[in-house]
């Protein structure tokens, strides 16, 4: 099995606020939020780790499902941008943007991944724009993420989106460059070491309706 990872990046707002959404999301799902050690396997943890630049990233433990809607609740919460990353058993990296609790962009290299029969306007939908991430990021360019937005498959590009990268496309780790120029922190370094806070976080699954 591939590497499956889910995170939320946070512009401009600070860690503690971004806390205190996730203490009323955990108390209205009747759920457990305590801070806890570091591990050397945080897969079970949430971490929540700030960049020096003032934005925030989260990243979920294995097997919460609803990082589009933690994304959502905290651009609604904290009126400031967020974005959902995720990297999908080791073959993508994807994001949603979402600005005042409205989805306005996203990104998969690999549209047709689950689905085949994709219109043409879903394609479209799923190609990345540079521009709207630009407009809604403090702090980004156009230019200095729109290499990151192309489609992938056996004709597509393997090299390296800029030269100062570390992950080439087709690489599902590219995100961490991606991440870099959002100023989002990844928060697990090269040697495994967690960086920011780490908590126990466990919240009831929603009932189908």
């Amino acid at each position: 099995m591939g590497e499956f990872l889910s995170m939320t990046g946070v512009a401009g707002a600070s860690q503690a606020a971004v806390e205190r959404v996730f203490v009323d999301f955990t108390t209205s799902r009747q759920g457990i939020l305590e801070p806890a050690p570091r591990t050397d396997d945080p897969d079970g943890q949430l971490i929540i780790a700030p960049s020096p630049s003032g934005n925030v990233t989260v990243l979920y433990p294995r097997g919460f499902t609803e990082w589009d809607e933690m994304s959502l609740l905290l651009s609604e919460s904290l009126r400031v941008p967020t974005i959902s990353m995720h990297i999908h058993d080791g073959d993508l990296w994807m994001y949603t943007l979402f600005v005042d609790g409205k989805d306005v962009d996203w990104f998969n290299p690999i549209p047709a991944y689950w689905s085949d029969e994709l219109s043409d306007d879903e394609r479209s939908q799923w190609a990345g724009d540079a521009k709207t991430l630009a407009q809604h990021w403090p702090g980004v360019s156009e230019e200095s993420v729109k290499n990151y937005l192309v489609p992938w498959g056996e004709d597509g590009p393997t090299e390296k989106a800029y030269p100062t990268d570390q992950f080439s496309a087709n690489d599902c780790w590219q995100l961490v460059d991606f991440m870099g120029k959002l100023d989002l922190t990844f928060p697990i370094d090269d040697s495994g070491k967690t960086l920011g806070s780490t908590f126990t976080f466990s919240v009831k699954r929603r009932r189908n309706r």
